[in-house]
């Protein structure tokens, strides 16, 4: 008797650690109480303008199409805000298949500063016919709720994660001037 109540202790523990690995802890806003990725990142000796000409060559570089991303450029105020999208699939089937399940929009802020910038991924929402924001993925009690949003929410964690990863790379570079050797 006494093992059958230890084994369920460790299987209650086990499936509670699984369901909370499941769905991503995404940083929220204390402000606004909605999903944003945010970060102040120094790098010393390095001044406003370049930290900016970094932020907006990263851009071009990374966006497909930064003419139509990039909506805001301000180099005296050391500011740029894109406004992107980034596929959302659906969760893989038992033959791996994954659905389109459209597009999640988000907002991406650098503003730089003598020696730091500080970028902020925000108003992150599903593409539809009405604004839905992502943070409508974390309320298990809404009626229309379904697994399928934990899966949107770990993709969209993941997908943050991997635009800042990359923008964080590219402005600790140092970029490659060209010689005009003509």
């Amino acid at each position: 008797m006494r093992t059958i109540i230890i084994k369920c202790i460790f299987a209650f523990l086990f499936f509670t650690v699984s369901a909370k690995a499941q769905t991503p802890a995404l940083p929220i806003d204390e402000e606004t109480k909605l999903i944003a990725y945010t970060k102040v990142v120094e790098i010393a000796g390095v001044s406003k303008a370049d930290l900016y000409s970094r932020a907006l060559a990263w851009a071009n570089k990374y966006y497909k199409n930064p003419a139509e991303v990039i909506r805001e450029k301000d180099a005296a105020a050391g500011k740029m805000v894109c406004k992107a999208r980034f596929k959302l699939m659906g969760e893989p089937d038992k033959k791996g298949f994954q659905s389109d399940d459209g597009n999640v929009q988000y907002t991406l802020t650098i503003e730089a500063k003598e020696g730091k910038y500080r970028y902020k991924l925000s108003e992150i929402n599903h593409k539809q016919q009405s604004y839905f924001a992502a943070e409508r993925w974390m309320d298990t009690k809404n009626q229309y709720y379904t697994k399928e949003w934990d899966f949107y929410l770990k993709e969209t964690d993941e997908a943050a994660k991997g635009i800042v990863a990359n923008l964080e790379k590219d402005m600790q570079q140092t970029p490659k001037v060209k010689k005009d050797d003509w």
